[in-house]
This record gives structure tokens, C-alpha cells and sequence, in this order.
């Protein structure tokens, strides 16, 4: 069971990888359009999107 979880956090191929970018972009877009009308969560919601596409970056790079 841990494997599974590792698996998921941190995919070991480029297309696992992938898959979880294609999960986490309309993810984050539909939590964005539904805070759309409150600053503060709006502002939050988008630094959790750029932590973790940075995140993405970081791990392609390496």
C-alpha cells in the first residue's frame, strides 16, 4: 500500500508524471473559478497551483 502512495506522490516515469500534471491543471482551474469571488482564497489557491508547478518543474529538471 505505501508503494501505491509513493508511486502516486512521486511517478517514476515521464508519463506517470504527466498524468499527474493533467490531473492537477483542471484541478486547480475549477478551485480557481470557485473562489473566483473571494481575494484571499483565490490568492491562496493560486500559490498552491504555482508551488506545485514549480514542484513539476523541479522534478523534470532533475
Amino acid at each position: 500500500m505505501s508503494d501505491l502512495l509513493i508511486d502516486l506522490a512521486l511517478p517514476r516515469t515521464d508519463a506517470g508524471a504527466f498524468v499527474q500534471a493533467a490531473i492537477a491543471a483542471p484541478i486547480f482551474g475549477i478551485a480557481l473559478w470557485r473562489v473566483r469571488h473571494n481575494r484571499d482564497i483565490r490568492t491562496f489557491v493560486a500559490g498552491l497551483a504555482c508551488i506545485t508547478i514549480a514542484w513539476f518543474a523541479l522534478r523534470t529538471v532533475h
